[in-house]
């Protein structure tokens, strides 16, 4: 299944400023090295006109899954609860399998009868 590991947070903690943009440049290689190993795709980040943030990277949800719950990752991700306000994480479907659980989500309303 096709998916997105997808990241936001809603500001920089004030006083960690320069540890956040350290922070940000290392998640930035550390996804781009998986990308170049065929794991995922390139990191994409977007920061928002009023400060807020968000950065994904797409492929096999398995895949993406199984990085996550490496060690290295993990302290990535418990760097960011540190640094950065209102830090989240999930993992969303896209692509075609978007498409295929949308149709789903519409059978099983037919069928419960709420659509």
């Amino acid at each position: 299944m096709q998916a997105a590991l997808v990241v936001t947070w809603t500001r920089t903690v004030v006083g960690r400023e320069q540890l956040a943009l350290d922070y940000g440049l290392e998640v930035k290689e550390y996804w781009a090295k998986l990308a170049a190993e065929g794991k995922c795709s390139p990191p994409e980040l977007f920061f928002f006109s009023d400060g807020h943030g968000l950065w994904m990277v797409k492929g096999d949800v398995d895949t993406l899954w199984s990085i996550h719950v490496e060690e290295a990752t993990q302290r990535l991700v418990a760097k960011g609860q540190l640094l950065l306000e209102d830090f989240a994480f999930d993992f969303v479907i896209t692509g075609e399998d978007a498409e295929a659980y949308m149709l789903t989500m519409a059978a099983v309303g037919q069928d419960l009868g709420v659509l």
